[in-house]
């Protein structure tokens, strides 16, 4: 190496140093809870995800479960047209997409009558997409919450009925690990970017579980505002965003001291919530006040409300939660390469996508009968 490229090098590593110092934190003070979010959203978040610099934006498939229907929607993501409906368990609840954008994982919670136990493995890569196999999970029933860890080799499930976080090995579909939530009505799970930590909501017990899933442990608990369910995490975990059904807020943990450092309010139900893949914009979707929320996931204000009364693309409402008299926003999604959400709508059998940079409503399609969770495939439809 020349003392010309040394030189350069140096340089070089001196700029990122420089902009991947967290420097614009140094606009809080010592001791404000947003010293740290910042570098949490532009240090260790930089979205690199893009493999497809030649593909527009929305260019993917979304998957919906149907919660009514007992079935899954696979639609583009770019024209918000129905690709397939494929009959999957009872009360298809949440639905979970690998790294690779090839397979979607639907929970069967079950219903009123009926107590789920199983998986549905749809295979995202043929024309007309799947079933392809169906994973039993045994004595842990209720399956609600998933997300795909250890670069798709495993997938962390929440079983409400037996309190426990189950690890399942994907390629085999047997369990290979369970933790105890210590909570009851373990539902919604978040986990960090690189899968080492991830967090429940119990809602029986108003409290939050962490677990390191490195050394697969169960780690504490963190007690917040009551009936506690939609719950999301800033990219790099430094930051949990956790709803609560009764108290109508958002409570806002920094999770490195396990301290809420915000809680937002006004909600009619902070049924689900979402932080965009950049860590710059969480979604809170309110069934009851029949909105979409929209919040700068850094400073924590407000951005923008969309009233979905307003919105002349929804259809006659059929169903939704109770109290609700709308559409009804529940599940959330993120394309990973562009500014672009989307939110299923339980009650008029939709999915809306909502460009978070321009913060509207651009786009609707149709689903199955009570569609709730949600997620984003990067596979392009043939």
């Amino acid at each position: 190496m020349t003392l010309r490229q040394l030189s350069l090098l140096i340089g070089l590593c001196t700029v990122v140093s420089c902009a991947s110092s967290g420097s614009s934190d140094r606009q809080y003070p010592p001791g404000d809870p947003r010293r740290g979010v910042i570098a949490d959203s532009m240090r260790r978040n930089t979205v690199i995800e893009n493999a497809r610099p030649d593909a527009p934006a929305r260019a993917g498939m979304i998957v919906v479960a149907n919660q009514g229907a007992a079935s899954a929607s696979v639609l583009d993501a770019a024209t918000m047209r129905t690709i397939v409906t494929l009959p999957v368990g009872v009360g298809p609840h949440e639905v979970v997409v690998s790294p690779d954008g090839r397979w979607a994982v639907v929970t069967n919670y079950g219903d009123r009558t009926t107590v789920g136990n199983t998986l549905s493995v749809i295979d995202l890569e043929p024309a007309t997409p799947l079933v392809a196999r169906t994973i039993d999970l045994g004595e842990y029933r209720r399956p609600h919450g998933a997300v795909f860890v250890d670069d798709g080799r495993t997938l962390a499930v929440t079983s409400e009925q037996s309190q426990r976080l189950v690890l399942v090995n994907f390629l085999s579909g047997r369990v290979d690990t369970t933790l105890a939530t210590n909570g009851r009505g373990s539902h919604m799970v978040a986990v960090r970017r690189d899968g080492l930590k991830a967090w429940t909501a119990n809602i029986g017990d108003s409290s939050v579980t962490e677990f390191d899933l490195g050394s697969r442990r169960t780690v504490r608990t963190y007690h917040v505002a009551p009936n506690d369910e939609g719950i999301a995490t800033t990219p790099g975990g430094l930051r949990l965003w956790v709803g609560s059904n009764t108290a109508k807020t958002v409570t806002i943990i920094d999770t490195e001291r396990g301290v809420a450092v915000d809680t937002l309010r006004g909600f009619g139900f902070p049924y689900r919530i979402g932080i965009s893949r950049t860590g710059r914009i969480a979604v809170v979707n309110d069934p009851t006040a029949n909105r979409i929320w929209l919040f700068d996931a850094v400073t924590n204000r407000e951005l923008a409300q969309l009233d979905l009364a307003t919105e002349k693309g929804v259809k006659p409402v059929s169903g939704g939660q109770p109290g609700q008299s709308g559409a009804g926003p529940e599940g959330v999604t993120f394309d990973p390469i562009a500014d672009y959400a989307y939110v299923t709508l339980n009650g008029s059998n939709q999915v809306v996508a909502v460009d978070l940079a321009a913060r509207k409503i651009v786009g609707f399609g149709d689903t199955g009968a009570s569609p709730d969770g949600i997620a984003f495939s990067p596979i392009i439809p043939r």
